[in-house]
């Protein structure tokens, strides 16, 4: 997945979303970034 890309524009503002809005404590939203940037990476 590129930062240029169709994927990337869906993407990033539904991680953003997830992780400002729907994880209230600091772990949880750290292991959610951790999960989401596993998915980018291995996209």
């Amino acid at each position: 997945m590129f930062f240029n890309s169709i994927e990337y524009l869906l993407f990033f503002p539904i991680v953003f979303l997830l992780y400002w809005f729907v994880f209230r404590s600091i772990k949880g939203k750290n292991i959610f970034i951790v999960f989401a940037s596993y998915v980018f990476y291995g996209w």
